[in-house]
C-alpha cells in the first residue's frame, strides 16, 4: 500500500524497480516523480529534471541553467531546481524579471553615506549622514522649547501686570502694593487656584466626552480646538482634541481582517481559497503578485512552466508561498499584498467571496 512518501523514502525506492502509487486523496505524485503515461504510477525524474511539489505532471521539469553573469548556489536535484544568484558586485531586483544582473554602484555620493552594502538582490543603498539628521532634530526641539519658554514668560508677565493694576485700581497703595514679595505671593496663590480650576475644567471636559461616547450628550461639532480660562484671565487652558470621523457602520474596522471559521483546519481553508484567488487575480498580474510575495525568480520560472503545461500559474505561486511560510501563512497577508500592488478592488472581492463560501469570517474586536 504505497502512499505519498518523503524524499528519503523516494530515494530508497528509486534504487529498486518499485514505483510509487499516486496519493489516494489528491491523485498526485510526490516531489521528485511524475505520473507515468504507461503505468499511471509515479516514476522518478531523470538526471537534469525535477519536480519540487506534489504534482500530476506527465513529465518532470527541466533543470534551470545559471547564466554567465550568475553563480550556482546549489545544483539541481530531483526535488529542487538549480539555485542561482548574481555574481559579486552585481544585483537583480526581485520586483522585476531577472533578465540580466546589473552592476552595483561603486560608492555613495559625497553628501551621503552607505546604509546597506550591495547584495545579489539589491544595489548599494545610500542616505544622509545620521549626525546631520540627529543635529537637525535637536535644533528643532530647541526651537520648540524656546518658543514655549517665551509664551510662558509672556503669560506670567501679563498676569503680574493685571495683579498690580488691579491693586492700584482698588486703591491698594502704600506699603502693601510697594512690597514686591507680597505681590509675588498673591500671584503664586492665584496661579495655584487657577491651576486647580483648570484641572477641574479638564475633568468636566472628560466627563462630557464619556457622556458623548455613551450617547447621553450630542457630539460637539467643530475644529477640535477648545480654549478655556479661569476667572481673572490669568490662567489659560488649551485643549487640543484630535477628532476622527465616526463610521456609520460600526463593524467597518473589524471587517478589515479575516479569521478562519471555527472548527475547521486553517491550512485546509487557506488551500481552498486558492481557487478563488486563481479565478479573481488577473492573469496579467500573477508575476507581480508572486514577486510581491517575495518569491525567487526560479519560483516564477517554475510557475511559468506549470502555466504552459496546466494553465494554473497562480496555484503554483500560492503553493510555493504556503510551503515557504508554513505556520506563518495567513489569508490577510495575501489580501494585503494585492492591495499593496494596487489591486485593492480584487482583494475586496476575494474577501467577500471567502466569507460567502463560509471559509473565513470577519474578525470582531
Amino acid at each position: 500500500d504505497a502512499r505519498l512518501g518523503s524524499a528519503a523514502a523516494l530515494k530508497e525506492r528509486t534504487n529498486t524497480s518499485d514505483l510509487l502509487e499516486p496519493d489516494l486523496y489528491s491523485k498526485k505524485c510526490p516531489p521528485g516523480t511524475y505520473v507515468s503515461n504507461t503505468s499511471s504510477k509515479c516514476s522518478p525524474c531523470k538526471r537534469g529534471e525535477y519536480t519540487e511539489y506534489p504534482n500530476d505532471l506527465p513529465n518532470c521539469l527541466p533543470c534551470h541553467t545559471c547564466r554567465e553573469d550568475q553563480v550556482e548556489l546549489s545544483p539541481c536535484i530531483a526535488t529542487r531546481n538549480t539555485q542561482c544568484a548574481c555574481r559579486n558586485g552585481t544585483f537583480c531586483s526581485p520586483d522585476h524579471p531577472c533578465e540580466m544582473c546589473q552592476k552595483c554602484r561603486a560608492r555613495c555620493p559625497k553628501d551621503q553615506v552607505e546604509i546597506a552594502p550591495c547584495t545579489p538582490h539589491s544595489d548599494l543603498r545610500c542616505g544622509p549622514p545620521t549626525d546631520t539628521s540627529s543635529s537637525s532634530g535637536v535644533s528643532t526641539v530647541a526651537v520648540v522649547v524656546s518658543i514655549l519658554v517665551v509664551v510662558v514668560v509672556i503669560v506670567l508677565g501679563v498676569c503680574l501686570w493685571k495683579q498690580c493694576f488691579s491693586h492700584r485700581a482698588a486703591g491698594e497703595g502704600g506699603e502693601r502694593s510697594s512690597k514686591p514679595g507680597s505681590v509675588v505671593n498673591r500671584l503664586v496663590l492665584r496661579l495655584t487656584r487657577c491651576c486647580w480650576g483648570g484641572m477641574g475644567m479638564r475633568d468636566n471636559d472628560r466627563n462630557k466626552q464619556i457622556e458623548q461616547e455613551q450617547g447621553l450628550l450630542p457630539a460637539a461639532r467643530g475644529s477640535g480646538l477648545e480654549v478655556g480660562h479661569s476667572l481673572g484671565g490669568c490662567c489659560w487652558t488649551f485643549s487640543f482634541q484630535q477628532t476622527s470621523p465616526v463610521s456609520s457602520n460600526p463593524t467597518a474596522e473589524a471587517r478589515k481582517k479575516l479569521v478562519p471559521v471555527p472548527g475547521e483546519d486553517p491550512v485546509v481553508l487557506l488551500r481552498r481559497s486558492f481557487d478563488i484567488f486563481a479565478r479573481s487575480v488577473p492573469l496579467k498580474d500573477w508575476k507581480r503578485f508572486g514577486r510581491a510575495l517575495d518569491l525567487l525568480e526560479n519560483d516564477i520560472d517554475q510557475a511559468e512552466l506549470y502555466n504552459k503545461l496546466l494553465g494554473e500559474p497562480i496555484f503554483q505561486v500560492l503553493n510555493v508561498w504556503l510551503n515557504r511560510q508554513g505556520t506563518n501563512a495567513s489569508i490577510n497577508t495575501l489580501l494585503g499584498t494585492l492591495s499593496r500592488i494596487e489591486l485593492s478592488g480584487v482583494a475586496g472581492d476575494i474577501a467577500s467571496k471567502l466569507v460567502q463560501e463560509g471559509y473565513f469570517q470577519y474578525e470582531v474586536s
